[in-house]
């Protein structure tokens, strides 16, 4: 084990908590946040990413997961203020509604965007790129084919992926 990565958090309780027992393990932690699609700059609770601060005690790296791509530029901005290393893995699901999240919410009860071709979501690794991020990938509903195009854009684009 390289790192513990702790993701879909959705609390600042639940950052802090993970954080705190993750860090047990005596690896580098990372922690990957789940933010309300319309407002990327909340968590999923409607607590606003920055108010994560004490909770990124000794936490190596912060990203955005498992929420629309189209929130993640939001929550780039709030956790590049934390001057850790930051990125996104979105997924490709129609919007996660809160009325959604009330209902004793599970996967299959979801489906995918089908307007979310591998070329679409590149497009939206490479702003978060463009942002400062260096860590990028893909989460639910995005698939070998939305990695691939992702990987040649950031090459074309000069970047080297280790």
């Amino acid at each position: 084990v390289d790192l513990i990565l702790c993701e879909s958090v959705a609390s600042v309780v639940h950052a802090t908590a993970a954080a705190r027992g993750a860090q047990a393990a005596g690896k580098p932690v990372w922690l990957a946040f789940t933010v309300d699609d319309e407002d990327g700059s909340k968590l999923r609770s409607g607590e606003p990413l920055a108010d994560l601060g004490p909770a990124l005690d000794g936490v190596e790296a912060v990203l955005a997961n498992c929420s629309a791509p189209e929130a993640m530029m939001a929550a780039m901005t709030a956790l590049k203020a934390f001057g850790l290393p930051f990125g996104a893995y979105a997924n490709g699901f129609q919007q996660i509604t809160k009325e959604f999240l009330k209902e004793n919410p599970t996967v299959d009860a979801l489906t995918a965007r089908p307007e979310m071709t591998p070329e679409l979501y590149a497009g939206f690794v490479m702003d978060w790129i463009g942002m400062g991020a260096t860590i990028v990938g893909g989460c639910c509903e995005t698939g070998p084919a939305h990695i691939a195009e992702c990987a040649r854009r950031i090459r074309v684009a000069g970047h080297t992926i280790v």
